[in-house]
């Protein structure tokens, strides 16, 4: 059993549920028999900085925030260098939910029984409207289009956690958003069609709680792309609830495709995110490509 963990909190995950919960975090480490390291963010990708500057120790690096705070971590670690334990304290906490990570309890057994797993990741180049390439790993989805602009618009709101701030940020956004066109390769295949979303996902939900992906394994090397062409807002108010239970695959505006690299041509900027967090306002090129194995995560699966 390790006897010592590193913690890195970001006190404003889940709208500073984080923050407000150090302290029964701390206590709940210690009762369990670890030394806590503990390091707290203060900006923007902080806790990448922060991981990129720990010993290289071995230690258990517990990340205490949503997954945009996870994000961070993994852009900061070198790799593999530390098993990562999930605090699921954030807004959607979507990986924590693949890892089978419900509480805080959870985790923490997890790092007392040693129980880990080792988990894909995948590589996103993104080039934006000035020719700016923007490079980032993610852990869970990549969104193109309209789930990147939900995900913006919850960054913004106090809507509290869960899946409620992300169902009120659709129909915020569904009354600006237009879709476009676009046109996807992969296996030598090109998908040229409207853009109203595109998921890239390594895990199965995102979104705090939508199963976009629903068939996505994050141990099988391959990642997992729901496509889903212009739809009317009819539509839209027929397919969403299916997304929720991951029934939406069968919609004739929606390609469900599995591939381990995909590149999205946009004939128009659309806004991306990486694991929840806006990576561009205005992108039009995105290639993402999966890096099996990559990193090893406590579990309670």
């Amino acid at each position: 059993m390790y006897r010592s963990v590193h913690l890195i909190l970001n006190p404003a995950a889940g709208n500073g549920h984080a923050g407000r919960h150090l302290g029964a975090v701390l206590q709940r480490l210690r009762i369990a028999g670890f030394t806590v390291q503990e390091y707290t963010t203060s900006r923007r990708m902080h806790a990448a900085e922060i991981a990129a500057a720990l010993p290289d120790d071995g230690d258990p690096v517990c990340v205490a925030g949503g997954d945009g705070t996870l994000n961070e971590v993994l852009n900061g670690l070198r790799s593999d260098s530390h098993p990562i334990a999930v605090l699921p304290t954030g807004t959607g906490n979507d990986f924590a939910a693949q890892l089978g990570m419900r509480s805080v309890k959870d985790t923490i057994n997890a790092l007392v029984n040693d129980h880990s797993m080792v988990a894909d990741a995948a590589h996103a180049d993104v080039i934006d409207v000035e020719g700016t390439l923007l490079t980032r790993t993610f852990i869970n989805a990549i969104g193109i289009g309209f789930d990147a602009a939900v995900a913006g618009d919850v960054a913004g709101s106090a809507a509290g956690r869960g899946l409620l701030p992300y169902l009120l940020a659709v129909f915020r956004v569904l009354r600006r958003y237009n879709a476009v066109h676009s046109m996807t390769t992969y296996h030598n295949t090109e998908l040229s069609d409207s853009l109203f979303l595109a998921c890239i996902g390594n895990g199965s939900r995102s979104g705090g709680g939508f199963r976009l992906t629903p068939k996505a394994d994050i141990t099988d090397g391959l990642l997992d792309l729901c496509h889903a062409r212009e739809l009317s807002l009819m539509r839209v108010m027929q397919v969403l609830p299916r997304a929720l239970r991951g029934t939406h695959l069968s919609a004739p505006e929606v390609s469900y495709i599995q591939a381990a690299h995909f590149r999205v041509a946009l004939d128009t900027p659309l806004p991306v995110h990486v694991d929840g967090e806006i990576l561009s306002e205005r992108a039009l090129r995105v290639v993402v490509t999966c890096r099996p194995a990559a990193q090893r995560f406590f579990t309670a699966m």
